[in-house]
């Protein structure tokens, strides 16, 4: 079964270990050697993507807070 997709706000109350499974267990471009980089920021959080042996990350997703709040 595949897991739900969460709100935003459920992702940015999550630990980076919990985002970084999250993302794991949802993201279908993500391939068994890849890793995942979890950087949080003042209005936000970025993840980045990389493949085995390659510097350069080729995949980045941020979710940031609402900016009403």
């Amino acid at each position: 079964m595949k897991p739900s997709r969460k709100t935003i706000g459920e992702i940015l109350s999550m630990s980076e270990r919990e985002i970084y499974q999250y993302l794991k267990e949802t993201d279908n471009t993500l391939q068994p050697t890849d890793s995942i980089k979890i950087m949080t920021f003042e209005h936000g959080i970025k993840a980045l993507y990389y493949h085995k042996d390659v510097p350069k990350p080729y995949k980045t997703r941020v979710f940031l807070k609402n900016i009403e709040s």
